[in-house]
Formats: structure tokens, sequence, C-alpha cells
């Protein structure tokens, strides 16, 4: 019989600051994954049709928001989980912030239709996710500069112009050229290299990496997703 165990407590130090890990509930499960992943699931996509695996909550540095999201995805994978979906996501305690995922474990054609409820054919562009930083950082869309603040993003409509021109840095910095692409994968980029911690599989298809090509990078696409539901659009 599956048995629920409530409010394990685990800590977790983390470079120079302390991390807690709370296991809120967890599946006594056997299914595991062929994979180590962890995808994204939209908050449409019926979880009812996957294995519930663990409620786990993070709590950490405001500094380095994408570290609460990986000290969850080590946990949740130890237990066989290979997707996740938000929960919730406070900050009412700085220097500290809290952060909830559900785990699970899905069959693909479950990953299949989650993946039809993806943002489509969009550009996002994220601030530092270190959200004790006061600096804003500026680049230019189609030569019009553009600020922002740290914990905020930025989302352009791919479907608008045929070629999109992202720099970073004027003249002797970097230039991305972007268009659609056939399956209408989004693109996530960034400044200052949120979640640089090696491959993933991308919840759009195939293999998602965060890759830093000099002043720009591109974000993991599963972390970029979630930090939809964390940091704040700028309009």
């Amino acid at each position: 019989m599956k048995q629920l165990i409530l409010f394990i407590l685990l800590s977790v130090g983390t470079q120079s600051w302390a991390q807690t890990l709370t296991v809120l509930e967890i599946n006594d499960t056997l299914q595991r994954p062929k994979y180590q992943q962890f995808i994204y699931l939209s908050p449409t996509t019926a979880v009812d049709q996957a294995v519930f695996v663990a409620k786990i909550k993070a709590t950490g540095s405001l500094k380095n928001i994408s570290d609460l999201f990986d000290q969850i995805k080590v946990k949740a994978q130890s237990y066989g989980a290979n997707a996740f979906q938000f929960v919730a996501f406070t900050a009412a305690n700085p220097p500290e912030g809290e952060l909830i995922l559900n785990a699970y474990f899905a069959e693909d054609a479950l990953l299949d239709t989650n993946f039809e409820s993806l943002p489509k054919n969009k550009l996002y562009v994220y601030g530092n996710d270190n959200f004790l930083e006061t600096k804003t950082q500026s680049y230019k869309v189609q030569g019009q500069k553009q600020e922002i603040a740290s914990g905020q993003y930025q989302q352009y409509d791919l479907s608008l112009q045929d070629e999109w021109r992202i720099n970073k840095g004027g003249f002797t910095g970097m230039t991305l050229f972007l268009s659609r692409q056939t399956d209408g994968n989004s693109y996530f980029l960034n400044f200052g290299g949120i979640g640089l911690a090696g491959a993933a599989v991308n919840p759009y298809v195939g293999i998602g990496v965060s890759i830093s090509t000099g002043s720009i990078s591109h974000v993991e696409p599963n972390l970029a997703l979630l930090l939809l539901h964390i940091f704040t659009e700028k309009h």
C-alpha cells in the first residue's frame, strides 16, 4: 500500500548560505523513469494522468532563485520523478525565498499533450535571478533600447516579424539573430547566465541546455518556464 509521509526535513548547505529542503508529501511509488529528466508541466496539463511522487519545498537565499529549483530537482529525481508543476513561490522574508513544486512521474503520452500547452513562437528575456540585486540590465531589441530589472521578464511575439535582432553591449558586445522555428519552440534569453548547470530534456523537444554565448545566455527551457511563475512581467 502506498504510504504518505509528511514533513520530512532535510538541511542542505550550498555555497555561502544555508538552504532547507522540506518534503511536504511523498508517495511510495515504484515508478522509475528511463532517463534523468525534470520536465515542466503546464498548469493546464491534467496531472491526474501522471503518478504523484512528492511535494517539495526549498527555502534559501534570494540571491539565486534557480538554485532553489536545482535542489528540488535533485531530490525529486531521487524519488523517481521526471516532471514537475509549479505550486507556489514567496519572498516574504528577505533575504530568503520559498519555492514549492509538485513532482510527478509522467509517461510520454502526457508529455506530448503537455507540449501543446507550452508557449509558442515567443521570445522571453529575463532579468537577473538575484532578487537582491538593484541594478537593471540594458539591451536592444530591433535597435530599441530596453531596460530590465532583477526578477522581471519581457516577452515578444516572434510572429510579428521575420527576424529579431537582440544586442547586448553595443558594437563591442554580442548580437543574436532569431526567427520563428517550424515547431513553434520559444526562446529564453538572459544576460547573467541563469541556470548554467548543464543539460536537461527540453519540454519542447530534445535536449535543452543553458548555453552562454558571450554576454547573452540561453536559459534551460524547463527552468525558464518555471521562472514565468516567479518573475514579474514587464509591460
